[in-house]
């Protein structure tokens, strides 16, 4: 019997899991998936019966497969929901979660697909946890992650809206899974001696690196790296093949692109951290473990090498599993011979022709990046690599020696690990003098054959381009690129031997002499026109290689010089040479290395200059000629060479931009002209947006566009541009904001990165100087005025996880406050600007009036906009959230309302709190009003008086007055404008309320009744009772309404609990910077106060409560015990016989109540019209919205049925209830039975006859028009939109459904019931007559 209940729940859940568009209905299962789950654990552990004449028994697979079935639904929201409930332990797997607990006091949770569709989930034990292990390896790599991924990036989201204990709160289904994880490979890490499971586990994880999206793989591989971090005593078996695979699939991974940089270094710290963590391979395999480590690059950035936490530990784990390998002697004894193997040519055979077209030879570099790691990674690094580098640089090299090439590669990829420097062992030595002492000979005579090395491959250019065998099309092009990195990567060895080795003589000498040869070569080939554009190129690449190594002339011409240079620089062409010809390949490789050497140059020459002109007596005359007349031709150049620039050269041609710029902003303060300084931006910002478009990754990207920020939105040219332009009325001379707009404009909703940048830039130097007085703070934000208005309400969209830029502003952020709420970055920034100007006593009129009061007005006028069709504005919409933006940037900005605008400040904020509008807003509302009225009370005190005395004000509006008033008359912000020796305003305050006082409403009564009962004693002694005139009459209804207010028992209980009523705003803290950016946010990302409208509410429902808890009659209590004593109620406990007989005692003589009672139960058998009631129990237990139980009250009591079950009497004695029932609720039976009770009560029903029929749709439902109805009928209603509970449906004798023939899916539960009820009554109608 007991195999058969199960198989039945089995293949009910089943049913219910298909219907997958009635997720709500699939939602009611998990109590019973947890059952079966139970069942399956057990008789795993119990083993399969064989018998073939009873059913199997419920195995983990059988639940598997019902768990698959909603994990890899067709619906996305179902498959987040399953995932969910799957992750929370709701299916019976023990995990670790705080989102399977519950609080003490027992509150529920609640799903939320939609802000109003709410579907109650309550804990329900349905059996002990299954351990974690029964889930296999399969499920959770192939359901459960293929789930997660389906839902990655999609609008479905992961994110989980649950509401807990009344309070709604969002909740990661990532850090569930995560959580899962980790738990998991923990447990199979415990569960077994041997590892076996943990291996497999571990195994097929490396296999899926190609069919997952990055968040998820980044996701499984933390969780994993973490736990098996936690469980390093616990070993597992990763085979030598499975890994070398792994790495293929990583690394194409990698370059398919789609992820951060900072992803990419996430899995591969937590790919190191698994191979540590691994039982160590005793004879490893060189090549897989040269593959593992060509993984891990060094870091790039060689000038600021800082300490990465990541990298740090990458580098620890992969040192520990390097370390391990083998006998523990593996790496020391094969490090030096792989890099012996690689220099000779053994581990890597040698090209045929070395190729400057064919670009740089990426095996060859990788390999070496990875030997030198190794070497690197034992702790003896020097004394590995040195021998073989020797090899290749005993002697002077030629430009196409293999060997030197490659142990030129092993030289830079070990400086590069930081692991070659100095002495040549890691240590850089100095004298007492504390200078660098330069390396030993033998080092010197080292680095002196790679320097030789690396100028005759620039050189080499000359034989590479020279021959005739042509290419064409896409792949003269791919040569073009091919040859500007092959160029990029020999100056990039020779800068990373002059950091490294900073005080070698050999460099520095060899680079000084090649930039003096360069310089002479540029002049040369100028006037020479026999020189063909080989020569120019080389000679341009030679130049960029030495002042890359920080090569300088002598310190008396080197500014005359760095002119001259640069000057012959800007004039160099690719000019064919006179009697030659060359491929239209190598003419095309030619301008991309000439383009990037150029630039290149240039952008090291500018800064020299500049540093230059600083330091020499009379630097300012020159720049005020030759340097401004030079700069000004780079510019045009570049302004119009950016399109024919190729990508690799953007970055250089951007530096030398932005230093022009720099040192042309400067000229303004040296008494330079100043009217071609705005042409001149014009045209830099041209340029700097044009390179902009065409550079692609986003690191570079990012660091262009703060170079480009901190160049433009500098004090003095925002100053200048603002008294130059802006104040003459020549607005479309305005460079710097016109860029200002351009970049908004990109930033738009899709990159806010951008503009966080640029306003974190721009809103500083809105400030001026630091030395700027206090009239001219501010001057130059005034043309920004409507850009800081749209600002003040903007909100950044959240970044996906993977998003390229999401932590790039993160530096930028020293400023905010750290409870600043990611989605208002860019605002925080305006906001900080707004809060730092002056005060208005000592601000400019100027800015006061054109700028702040300008943004006040505008912000005013927004909010007075009435929200459409009357409704307040959706919560978590555009709309909603720029008026609550709106004002709370009105409270910041409270403090500049002066006495010139204070009377259209006043009327327009009066009309916006008119408006419909949510709690929350209205906080900040009331908040601007009550400090605007403490500052001007004259002007709003006396709006305020007239607004409360109006006759036609609305709820909410009257409601915010009174809070408003009470603040400012009784609170912490008493003002003396309200208390005059007349008492004449206190007055008048209490004539627009006291009317409130039998507002149909709770809450605004409630707030009246608390705002009079502190307002009468302000101008009436309550406690004398004399006197007779009109006066002392008048005096007498108020003390007479005080002495009520005081004495009444209920308002008693309001009071009570709101003592502090209008002392609980902090209005000072709402209207600074700090506190504004302090509130708590809600899902919306938008501040969630406590209004004070809503705390009444909530505190009128706990009075409610009290009081009818007490309020139950005798009688009543009487006839439960009675009824309770009859075993009608088998969850109340039955109390002992005395305590009954007392009980009878106290009320009636027991003869006389039994005749009562008796009297009482042939009364209920007819209805008030003297009707006999039909046998139909209507039973809306499960139906929770006041309008649809009072309609259903209305519907039964008409068609005379016996009983309407109600979750909760009560509520028939709401006004709403009341009036939607048109008195039902006088006329027809009505009882209680709460959700929890149901079940109990359902049964029964069962057994005094009653046929149980469900209204629900289900597989074996019935047409409502083909069933017939028995006499005894309980109709089960459903929630509203989740429909029936599962476990209720277990004591369901049937199902039906109304025949549907439109669109959409299911009907109001009250017309639902409605129908149904007429369709039983027909038949019993029917029934009658024959």
């Amino acid at each position: 019997q007991k195999r058969g209940d199960m198989w039945m729940k089995y293949v009910l859940c089943f049913e219910m899991l298909e219907m997958e568009i009635e997720i709500h209905l699939v939602d009611q299962v998990w109590t019973t998936v947890k059952e079966l789950s139970s069942e399956a654990s057990m008789n795993n552990l119990e083993g399969v019966n064989d018998s073939t004449n009873e059913l199997p028994l419920i195995v983990w697979e059988d639940v598997a497969s019902l768990l698959c079935r909603v994990l890899l639904s067709d619906a996305p929201t179902l498959r987040k929901l399953g995932l969910y409930r799957f992750l929370c332990g709701d299916s019976g797997i023990q995990v670790t979660s705080v989102a399977t607990e519950e609080d003490q006091d027992g509150n529920g949770r609640t799903f939320m697909r939609k802000a109003e569709s709410k579907c109650k989930v309550k804990k329900k034990s349905g059996g002990a946890s299954v351990p974690i292990t029964t889930v296999s390896v399969s499920f959770v790599l192939d359901i459960v992650m293929r789930s997660y991924d389906s839902i990655v990036g999609t609008k479905v989201g992961t994110n989980m809206q649950i509401d807990e204990g009344g309070q709604q709160k969002s909740e990661k289904v990532a850090d569930l899974l995560s959580e899962f994880l980790s738990n998991y490979v923990i447990a199979l890490a415990a569960s077994s001696e041997d590892g076996s499971e943990l291996s497999e586990f571990m195994t097929r994880i490396l296999a899926v690196i190609t069919t997952l999206k990055w968040r998820s793989l980044v996701l499984l591989f933390r969780a994993v790296a973490t736990a098996v971090d936690q469980s390093a005593s616990h070993k597992y078996t990763l085979e030598q093949e499975t890994v070398r695979a792994a790495i293929k699939d990583m690394l194409s991974t990698f370059s398919s692109g789609g992820a951060p940089r900072s992803l990419q270094e996430g899995l591969r710290q937590d790919l190191s951290s698994m191979l540590k963590n691994a039982v160590p391979w005793t004879r490893p395999d060189a090549s897989i473990v040269l593959d593992v480590l060509s993984l891990y690059p060094p870091q790039d950035d060689l000038v600021d090498n800082t300490d990465n936490e990541t990298h740090s530990l990458t580098r620890s784990a992969l040192a520990t599993w390097i370390v391990g390998l083998g006998d523990g002697q593996w790496a020391n004894n094969a490090a030096p011979v792989c890099a012996s193997a690689y220099v000779m040519g053994e581990m890597l055979p040698f090209n045929d022709k070395i190729d400057i077209l064919s670009g740089v030879n990426t095996l060859e570099r990788t390999l070496g990046m990875a030997i030198s790691l190794l070497c690197t990674l034992t702790g003896n690094a020097s004394e590995m690599l040195w021998p073989a580098i020797f090899k290749g640089l005993q002697k002077p090299p030629s430009a196409s020696s293999h060997k030197a090439i490659r142990s030129m590669i092993l030289l830079e990829w070990g400086c590069r690990e930081e692991a070659l420097s100095g002495m040549g062992n890691g240590d850089i030595v100095t004298d007492k003098q504390n200078c660098m002492l330069p390396p030993p000979p033998n080092v010197e005579f080292l680095l002196n054959h790679a320097v030789q090395l690396l100028m005759s491959q620039v050189t080499e250019i000359k034989t590479s381009l020279g021959g005739r065998a042509e290419k064409s099309g896409a792949t003269r092009s791919q040569a073009s690129g091919q040859a500007s990195s092959y160029i990029y990567t020999l100056i990039n060895q020779i800068r990373v031997l002059h950091l490294s080795f900073p005080s070698s003589s050999s460099i520095s000498l060899a680079v000084n002499a090649m930039l003096e040869r360069c310089a002479d070569s540029l002049k040369q080939s100028n006037s020479d026109e026999t020189d063909g554009p080989i020569e120019t190129v080389v000679t341009l690449t030679l130049c960029y290689a030495s002042l890359s190594c920080d090569a300088k002339f002598e310190d008396a011409k080197e500014l005359e010089k760095l002119l001259s240079i640069c000057e012959a620089i800007m004039t160099c062409e690719l000019s064919q040479a006179k009697g030659k010809s060359m491929r239209r390949d190598a003419v095309q490789a030619l301008r991309s290395i000439f383009h990037y050497a150029k630039w290149g140059s240039l952008s090291l020459i500018v800064p020299m200059i500049n540093e230059a002109a600083r330091k020499q007596p009379g630097g300012a005359e020159l720049a005020s000629g030759s340097i401004q007349q030079i700069y000004e031709k780079i510019l045009t150049s570049a302004n119009e060479a950016v399109d024919s620039t190729p990508v690799i050269a953007l970055p250089p041609l951007f530096a030398c931009t932005t230093s022009c710029g720099e040192y042309l902003v400067e000229l303004e303060d040296a008494g330079a002209n100043g009217t071609s300084l705005l042409s001149s931006i014009k045209v830099i910002s041209e340029t700097l947006f044009a390179v902009l478009k065409e550079e692609t990754a986003s690191s570079t990207w990012m660091h262009m566009l703060s170079s480009m920020c901190n160049l433009l939105f500098s004090p003095k040219l925002l100053l200048h541009e603002y008294q130059n332009s802006y104040v003459d009325g020549d607005r479309d001379s305005m460079p710097v904001m016109e860029s200002f707009e351009k970049l908004i404009e990109m930033g738009s909703a899709l990159k806010p990165h951008i503009n966080i940048v640029a306003v974190s830039y721009i809103s500083v130097a809105w400030l001026g100087n630091k030395d700027s007085s206090d009239q001219d703070v501010g001057l130059a934000a005034i043309p920004y005025r409507d850009n800081i208005a749209e600002l003040l309400v903007y909100k950044e969209p959240k970044f996906d996880e993977s998003s390229a830029n999401q932590n790039s502003t993160k530096d930028r952020h020293g400023i905010l406050p750290q409870t600043t709420d990611g989605s208002s970055i860019t605002r925080a920034f305006v906001l900080s600007f707004l809060s730092k100007l002056p005060s208005p006593e000592n601000m400019s009129d100027v800015v006061l009036k054109e700028l702040v009061h300008h943004i006040i007005l505008k912000l005013i006028d927004a909010c007075c906009l009435p929200p459409a069709k009357g409704k307040p504005f959706i919560t978590g919409s555009e709309e909603y959230s720029k008026m609550m933006r709106s004002w709370q940037a009105l409270c910041l900005l409270s403090r500049f309302v002066t006495s010139d605008i204070a009377n259209e400040v006043a009327q327009k904020v009066f009309k916006a709190m008119s408006n419909l509008s949510h709690g929350q807003i209205r906080y900040f509302m009331e908040c601007f009003t009550v400090q605007c009225t403490r500052k001007h009370p004259s002007v709003f005190g006396q709006s305020f008086i007239t607004e409360i005395r109006r006759n036609d004000l609305s709820l909410q509006y009257v409601s915010s007055l009174m809070i408003i008033g009470g603040n400012l008359t009784v609170g912490s912000y008493s003002n003396d404008f309200f208390h005059s020796k007349s008492d004449k305003k206190i007055k008048e305050i209490l004539c627009g309320v006291l009317p409130w006082l039998s507002s149909t409403q709770g809450f605004s009564r409630a707030i009246a009744q608390l705002l009079v009962y502190k307002l009468i004693p302000l101008v009436v002694d309550v406690e004398n009772n004399s006197g007779g005139g009109a006066i002392e009459k008048d005096d007498a209804v108020l003390r007479s309404v005080y002495l009520f207010l005081q004495q009444n028992q209920d308002m008693s209980r309001v009071r009570v609990k709101q003592q502090s009523f209008f002392d609980s705003y902090d209005v000072d803290t709402a209207c600074q910077f700090e506190g504004l950016l302090a509130f708590e946010v809600d899902d919306g990302d938008e501040a969630s106060p406590v209004h004070m409208v809503d705390a009444i509410k909530e505190c009128l429902a706990d009075v409610y409560k009290e009081v009818h808890d007490e309020d139950a009659p005798e009688w009543k209590q009487m006839e439960d015990l009675l009824i309770s004593a009859e075993g009608g109620n088998q969850d109340e406990s039955v109390p002992e016989n005395d305590e009954l007989v007392n009980f009878q005692r106290k009320i009636l003589p027991v003869d006389a109540l039994d005749l009562r009672i008796q009297s009482l139960h042939e009364n209920k058998k007819f209805n008030a019209a003297g009707n006999k009631k039909q046998g139909l129990i209507v039973c809306a237990t499960l139906v929770d919205k006041v309008p649809n139980l009072a309609g259903l009250a209305r519907t039964a009591e008409i068609f005379a049925a016996e009983t309407l079950v109600l979750p909760n009497t009560l509520v028939k004695k709401q006004d709403d209830f009341k009036s939607i029932s048109a008195s039902a609720n006088d006329w027809i039976d009505m009882e209680e039975c709460k959700e929890e009770n149901l079940l109990v009560w359902l049964h029964k029903k069962k057994a005094e006859g009653y046929t149980i029929v469900g209204l629900e749709q289900t597989s074996s439902s019935k047409c409502l028009t083909r069933f017939n109805f028995p006499d005894k009928v309980v109709l089960l209603l459903g929630k509203e939109k989740e429909g029936i509970p599962v476990e209720f449906l277990s004591a369901v004798d049937q199902c039906i459904e109304i025949p549907q023939l439109g669109i959409i899916r299911s009907l109001n539960v009250h017309v639902s019931g409605a129908l149904t009820i007429w369709e039983y009554t027909s038949q019993m109608m029917k029934r009658s007559k024959r």
